[in-house]
């Protein structure tokens, strides 16, 4: 995972960067997991870019890894002003957008991604910000 991270470093960074856009990583040690390579970094682009949108110029995006007792978790937060409770349910349902020109994929694509690599993708939202959780069960 953090291998994945740290590939993609300096495109997510040079993406920040243009959009006036403070981004932040915090990797601890995880156990190595078997990833599809290739739709993670989509989920990760997918996540970080619609941080980046949600919050106003200067904001901070953060990128952290962790281990729990049984899963290694990919954290995405953002200094936005939170995602309204009365749409939360929605997240993930195809062609659901908030955005004036999304197409509602972005998130569906991630939830899909999580699922088909063994994980779960939770939400906790604020006033001050919204985290996504992609938690991965750890192979036994």
């Amino acid at each position: 995972m953090n291998l994945i991270i740290e590939e993609m470093y300096p495109l997510i960074q040079a993406d920040a960067l243009n959009s006036n856009i403070n981004l932040s990583l915090k990797v601890n040690t995880v156990p190595d997991i078997f990833l599809n390579k290739r739709e993670i970094r989509q989920l990760i682009l997918n996540l970080v870019k619609n941080g980046m949108e949600a919050m106003p110029k200067g904001g901070t995006v953060l990128i952290k890894t962790f281990t729990t007792e049984e899963q290694v978790v990919l954290a995405i937060c953002d200094e936005g002003p939170g995602i309204d409770n009365a749409i939360l349910d929605k997240l993930g349902t195809p062609f659901f957008t908030t955005k004036e020109n999304g197409t509602g994929l972005g998130l569906a694509t991630c939830y899909n991604i999580a699922e088909r690599n063994n994980a779960k993708i939770d939400v906790e939202t604020g006033p001050s910000g919204t985290t996504f959780y992609v938690k991965f069960n750890k192979l036994n």
